[in-house]
């Protein structure tokens, strides 16, 4: 470092060739040539002596920093042997995992959600067809979330996609994405919401999952190998909406025949089929 100042700060302190008289200031006898020369040697002398200035300034801050980065480093390094920074280092590469893994592969959500879920009850948010679910007394007929199809009929009711219809064929290892985006997923076999401004690039999935169901006069074509849909919002930034229940995010709830589903300013109704 000190070799490269001292050569920038040789080479520019060479002295130029004297085109004009030195003993005295300038007079009415110098021609024009002569006062230029001396003009330039001026301007050329304080140039040298503010950039020695500046070096000699910069390689005083450089040196300073230099000290500070290895004081700060020793201090790293003997935490770190303390083991003061393993847990920190831990969960902040857990955190920035678990958030990369949930925006650029939401696939791999629905299989650590449903493997929590499977078998156990799901959360479904408060509204007339869920209370008839759950209700053993209500003379309602029971909400229908078991069907033999493999596809879902979505058609918007409200916003800026309103009146489009999309078929999903949502696959076991393969849910449906809907959101903002305009990737190959959203437009082959997904939603794209492009216009709807209150919609994150990759806002839900819709999932599938096949359940044996007894015989039960309640459910449509009897017994057997049913299929059954799920609605995943994967956190978006305004969330989603079931009647007036708002879903929580990476937590999945069965879809219902005719249930309506509200994600930013699009209200979405889902039939089987």
């Amino acid at each position: 470092m000190n070799d490269s100042f001292t050569t920038s700060s040789s080479t520019l302190t060479k002295p130029p060739t004297k085109k004009y008289p030195t003993q005295t200031p300038p007079n009415d006898t110098w021609t024009i040539e002569q006062l230029l020369h001396w003009s330039l040697d001026q301007y050329h002398s304080a140039a040298i002596s503010r950039t020695n200035s500046h070096l000699e300034a910069l390689q005083a801050q450089c040196e300073n920093e230099c000290e500070d980065v290895m004081t700060l480093h020793e201090l790293a390094v003997g935490m770190r042997e303390r083991g003061g920074l393993n847990n920190n280092d831990d969960n902040e590469g857990e955190l920035v995992e678990s958030r990369e893994e949930e925006n650029a592969n939401p696939q791999q959500q629905q299989q650590l959600v449903e493997g929590d879920y499977t078998n156990s009850n799901h959360l479904k948010p408060t509204s007339t067809s869920a209370t008839a679910t759950n209700s053993t007394n209500t003379s309602k007929p029971k909400s229908t979330t078991t069907t033999n199809t493999s596809t879902l009929t979505i058609t918007i009711l409200t916003g800026p996609h309103e009146s489009q219809t999309y078929k999903l064929q949502p696959k076991h290892t393969q849910p449906c994405l809907i959101g903002r985006s305009k990737g190959k997923k959203f437009l082959r076999n997904g939603i794209s919401l492009s216009k709807d401004q209150e919609v994150s690039t990759t806002h839900g999935k819709f999932s599938i999952e096949q359940q044996v169901v007894e015989d039960d006069s309640s459910s449509n074509g009897g017994g057997g190998v049913r299929n059954k849909f799920y609605y995943t919002d994967v956190g978006s930034t305004n969330g989603s909406t079931v009647g007036e229940a708002r879903l929580e995010p990476n937590v999945r709830i069965e879809i219902e025949e005719g249930m309506e589903l509200r994600v930013g300013n699009s209200a979405l109704k889902i039939v089987f089929g």
